[in-house]
């Protein structure tokens, strides 16, 4: 049978979990280890679909930095304090892009 194509909830959940609890930002080496995965798993959801909803802030080189932190957008925090669940953050951004474009 093998693997389902595309992005696992469960992993896009626990991900976001861990950086709403550090709002100021976290390394994604620290960030995997919090969250029991691999460090590639991470860079995969953070460069995909967490995308939209994530700060990236890299030191060093552009091709390979050295350091990467990672955070929640501000209005991903506010929307996460008041109640709200991941897929309706990720709708209502889909919908701010659209517009955008």
């Amino acid at each position: 049978m093998g693997r389902k194509k595309g992005f696992n909830k469960e992993k896009i959940s626990l991900i976001i979990t861990v950086l709403s609890r550090h709002p100021e930002g976290i390394w994604i080496r620290a960030l995997a280890d919090e969250c029991k995965l691999a460090p590639n798993t991470v860079r995969h959801y953070i460069q995909g679909a967490l995308n939209p909803l994530i700060i990236d802030t890299s030191l060093g080189r552009s091709e390979k930095p050295h350091l990467r932190v990672v955070r929640l957008k501000p209005y991903v925090l506010q929307r996460l304090s008041e109640g709200k669940n991941i897929a309706q953050i990720l709708r209502m951004l889909k919908a701010i892009e659209e517009i955008d474009q």
